[in-house]
């Protein structure tokens, strides 16, 4: 989501070779601000997913036994047949109660906020070719899985963008395009786990992490302005 406004391919800044030799790799930049406003307001669509009814809920109707009628109401009247029960009153659901098995997802939720607004800059940069070498070494294939990588990106903000621009009609979309039932661009978000087994792929609990774990450790050294225009 954060990488889906715009993604395009770049030069990496890990990296300038395979084993030595001098080769250009990818990764892809994109701008900071949009993707940032588009992780704040589905974070706001998915707190507004985990208070929702849960599908199908529905007050029960009248029996048809319990329908009042002229008839009735005279016997009532003249004593005849006993007053109806009073109806019960429906719970009241009070959203801002802590709910169990999703008090971790908020939390999360809004600790990516905070982290994202606190390392503000003017583009994001996302680095995949520690991975991708992994399954490919020649230049070309790599940069075919970048290209993919940016495909998906903008399926992803393709799907953001066919959400309805109300909260809680877009949680109720966000919801059922969760659950497999959508088309594309929304079946981008099948797979996702709204409660607390939201990044749990280690205990296989689910193979589409939302991803809110976020860290300012940096693993490789990036190539400063100088070097990086230099290289382009």
């Amino acid at each position: 989501m954060l990488m889906s406004a715009d993604p395009q391919r770049c030069a990496s800044l890990i990296s300038d070779g395979l084993d030595g030799s001098p080769v250009p790799l990818h990764a892809i930049s994109a701008p900071f601000d949009a993707g940032f406003e588009r992780v704040s307001r589905f974070a706001a669509i998915v707190k507004a997913l985990i208070v929702l009814p849960a599908p199908g809920a529905a007050t029960a109707p009248l029996q048809e036994n319990d329908q009042p009628t002229i008839a009735r109401r005279l016997r009532q009247w003249l004593g005849l047949a006993p007053a109806p029960a009073p109806a019960a009153e429906a719970p009241v659901v009070d959203v801002t109660t802590k709910s169990t098995g999703i008090e971790h997802l908020r939390e999360q939720l809004d600790e990516t906020i905070a982290f994202l607004d606190a390392n503000r800059d003017s583009y994001l940069l996302l680095e995949t070719i520690e991975l991708d070498v992994m399954s490919e070494s020649d230049p070309d294939a790599l940069r075919v899985l970048v290209d993919a990588e940016i495909d998906r990106c903008r399926h992803v903000g393709a799907a953001f963008d066919a959400l309805p621009m109300d909260i809680t009609e877009a949680a109720k979309v966000l919801r059922q395009a969760a659950a497999g039932s959508a088309s594309a661009p929304l079946d981008a978000f099948n797979g996702l786990r709204f409660d607390d087994a939201f990044d749990n792929t280690r205990t296989d609990e689910t193979e589409h992490p939302l991803g809110l774990y976020w860290t300012d450790v940096l693993y490789f050294a990036p190539s400063d302005r100088e070097e990086f225009e230099e290289r382009n």
